[in-house]
């Protein structure tokens, strides 16, 4: 991989967290899923083979991959900071602008209503 390659992949470390969470239940999964295991689909041995039950584990493990796969997409840019009032302007002797309306913090007055 080059290099200008690896500084675009992005991790993050609640995906991560979330396909080892996936691993540790596939594991799990195979551990504990007897009563439920449901036709043999590939007989390894006389005593070992892959169920239909050991599928929900391979599905698993996939998804892990997937997840723990490192994105392509550029990292987001840090958020910006508020934005500033605009300075006043001023002309070239160095007087200030003048005043043009009301200040923004202002709301404008609601009209009456004449009877």
């Amino acid at each position: 991989m080059t290099r200008g390659r690896l500084l675009c992949m992005v991790f993050s470390a609640r995906r991560l967290m979330l396909a080892a969470l996936l691993v540790v239940a596939a594991v799990i999964w195979v551990l504990i899923n007897k009563p439920v295991e449901g036709e043999v689909l590939l007989e390894l041995s006389r005593r070992h083979g892959v169920t239909t039950a050991d599928l929900l584990s391979v599905v698993m493990l996939a998804m892990a991959v997937v997840i723990a796969w490192p994105s392509r997409r550029r990292e987001r840019p840090a958020p910006f900071a508020a934005p500033r009032a605009p300075r006043p302007s001023t002309d070239p002797q160095g007087a200030p602008a003048p005043y043009r309306g009301a200040p923004p913090w202002t709301s404008p007055a609601a009209p009456t209503r004449r009877s």
